[in-house]
């Protein structure tokens, strides 16, 4: 039987199977789940969300795996736990160009020699209670992005109690995790720790991490909090190494083949042996003091990373590279703060970041140079009004300013350069009549090179290398401009829907990928546009299915015809069609999620360095988990991921994970 039809045959038998329940059998029980607010940036003054989508951490290894269920969204990943500038990208722009916040602040910083580099990971996720996204650049509070904004939002220090988490699965999946929290008088505090990881799908490239942290907060007065965070991750990354009969690493049959082109290298383009891998040490601190005003709030915010990245490669069974890069030490301050005054909301602030490395050294090995090359500094403000015209028109409008200062650290071939842009923002929503909304945005885009654009552009500046493009030509900021229409009707009391369509034209896209020769120029012009269509159908008290539809272009103008780092014409890997069907069942004490994946075709240059191109095949992924409330203090979930097996690869030659089986067990402290 065709597979998808049995899929849908299941949905159907499942719909069936589930009465209607009456109030006091809706659970109140929270299972430990995430909300995803695909927020359309509302424009009203309210906390009005749509597009409400409930997963359980039970069957989800990170935040990529529940985003991709949301339209708009990409998830590409070489393997699980994979994380490149590329894992996820939002309407079409990889995390460059957009914007990703834990609790409003910034979590997009220098990072692995990267720039804008987000370690997904990192991100505890027994700990998020909700991701808000905001997508394109429609608000004047987020600057410095092309694709939007995703905000994590953790859980509140104040909720006393806790959870314990002990999980197991195919392929050496595991994961502990334990979080409490308490309050007395005017403290609150929240602890954390968690451990996880799974064995090698591809060879070598088994992964672990130790997570743990605490918040707590003190209320100084009526009006007056303080909020301390301060959190800790431990990565330990086996390297993707070659498997294929004949190579230099040996060939083992139990995994996958991967050719020499599609290993990981290490700097200088060494390939890693059996044995290399990549560890990093990641702490965060931020203190928030928040000030209630008789209208409105205002909050000060200071925060810090500092990260380590250990590399170690083997040679006949002994260490011949063991070196230690700090990867980032960036810190800075955001205020932010907001008014109402009748039927207007004010919003107002300015935020200031220092991205910077540190300096590295060698235990074993020799190499480049470990040195803080280069030093960025990035200052923001804005204006914004939110107000309602009459009982069916609201507008916003909002002006930023966003400045980008680019200077030499520890070394002299680094370019001085001075960017600054005034980007006005204008959204309006109108309310046709009870049931539709029509939402219309116009909004100026602007955004300055990334740390690793910066660099590259700055050390070719005066290459004589004749592989090099763009030497010798200033490097300018990205700008633009973005038109969004979208409509949202409830068409009954079970069934919202919710179409819109977007167009964004920018000048001077930065034209970069990090491969030798690390060219990096701007092109005259690229284009992004789509279609996203979003719907909820309710089937009953307990039961919803939901059917997500993306659609999406890119154009790319003027590349270099010597140029063959990247499809010339068009964005790598932006598959034209996405699709999610998904069936949610909630009553006590069963919890079911059954998700069907549609990614179409898509397009890359492979192998680099090359004009050739590949086209990926699309692919179609069934994810099952089943919850079971045991007390209304425990739960057992057991997840199936990619239910019929399927053969499928995300990236070019990175074969995904077969069908996985995992159970969890969570208690309620």
């Amino acid at each position: 039987m065709n597979k998808t039809k049995l899929a849908i045959k299941v949905m159907l038998a499942l719909s069936l199977a589930t009465t209607p329940a009456f109030a006091s059998q809706i659970p109140s029980y929270d299972m430990g789940e995430i909300i995803i607010s695909a927020d359309a940036y509302r424009l009203t003054t309210d906390t009005e969300t749509i597009n409400i989508k409930v997963v359980s951490p039970g069957k989800t290894t990170s935040i990529p795996d529940i985003l991709r269920q949301v339209s708009g969204i990409d998830v590409q990943q070489r393997t699980p736990y994979d994380n490149q500038d590329g894992t996820v990208k939002l309407r079409g722009f990889d995390t460059r160009r957009f914007t990703v916040l834990v609790d409003g602040r910034p979590i997009s910083m220098s990072g692995v020699m990267g720039g804008n580099y987000v370690d997904w990971n990192a991100i505890p996720l027994d700990q998020v209670e909700k991701i808000q996204i905001i997508k394109g650049a429609k608000t004047a509070q987020h600057g410095n992005t092309l694709g939007g904004v995703i905000n994590i939002i953790t859980k509140d220090a104040q909720t006393a109690g806790g959870t314990l988490e002990t999980g197991m699965g195919e392929n050496g999946q595991y994961q502990y995790r334990l979080h409490y929290g308490a309050s007395s008088h005017d403290l609150a505090w929240n602890i954390y720790g968690s451990k996880f990881g799974r064995d090698a799908f591809l060879r070598n490239n088994s992964y672990d991490a130790d997570q743990y942290g605490f918040t707590a907060k003190y209320r100084i007065s009526p009006g007056d909090s303080l909020k301390a965070n301060w959190h800790k991750t431990k990565e330990h990354h086996g390297m993707i190494i070659p498997n294929y009969p004949g190579g230099t690493t040996g060939y083992d049959r139990s995994y996958p083949v991967i050719n020499a082109t599609d290993a990981e290298k290490f700097l200088g383009n060494i390939i890693p042996n059996p044995g290399a891998y990549w560890e990093k040490n990641f702490t965060t601190y931020d203190a928030t003091w928040s000030h209630k005003t008789t209208q409105g709030f205002i909050d000060l915010t200071y925060w810090k990373n500092d990260e380590k990245r250990r590399e170690v490669n083997y040679s006949s069974g002994a260490v011949s590279l063991d070196r230690t890069v700090v990867t980032d030490l960036s810190r800075g301050w955001q205020l932010k703060g907001e008014q109402t005054a009748g039927r207007s909301t004010y919003a107002y602030g300015a935020e200031y970041k220092q991205l910077r490395y540190g300096y590295g050294w060698y235990t074993a090995g020799s190499g480049m140079a470990l040195y803080p090359s280069q030093k960025v500094n990035l200052f923001g403000s804005y204006l914004e009004k939110t107000w309602s015209l009459d009982d069916r028109w609201t507008g916003n409008i909002g002006l930023r300013y966003d400045k980008m200062t680019g200077r030499p650290d520890a070394a002299s071939d680094i370019r001085n350069v001075d960017h600054n842009a005034l980007s006005p923002k204008l959204n309006f929503s109108f309310r046709n009549d009870q049931q539709t909304t029509t939402f219309i945005s116009v909004n100026r885009l602007w955004r300055s090179p990334s740390m690793a654009e910066f660099y590259w552009w700055s050390k070719n500046y005066t290459s004589t290398d004749p592989k090099v493009i763009g030497d010798g030509l200033m490097l300018n900021p990205e700008k633009g401009w973005e038109y969004e229409l979208g409509v949202e009707r409830k068409v009954s009391p079970q069934l919202t829907t919710k179409l819109t369509a977007y167009y964004q034209n920018i000048n001077d896209y930065i034209n970069f990928t990090h491969q030798y020769p690390y060219s990096c120029y701007n092109i005259p012009k690229a284009k992004l546009w789509g279609v996203e269509w979003e719907n909820s159908y309710q089937l009953n008290q307990a039961a919803r299915v939901f059917l997500n539809y993306t659609n999406q272009h890119t154009k790319k103008e003027g590349v270099d015809p010597s140029d063959n780092l990247g499809l010339r014409h068009e964005l790598d890997y932006r598959p034209r069609h996405k699709a999610t069907l998904g069936y949610q069942y909630d009553a006590k004490p069963w919890h079911i999620r059954y998700t069907v994946d549609y990614t179409g075709e898509q397009s890359a240059n492979y192998p680099y360095g090359t004009p050739a191109i590949i086209r990926l095949g699309g692919y179609v992924v069934h994810d099952l988990a089943v919850t079971r409330d045991l007390t209304e203090d425990s739960s057992l979930t057991l997840s199936i991921n990619n239910l019929f097996d399927k053969h499928y690869a995300e990236q070019n030659n990175y074969p995904m994970p077969g069908r996985l089986v995992s159970v969890v067990y969570r208690y309620k402290l």
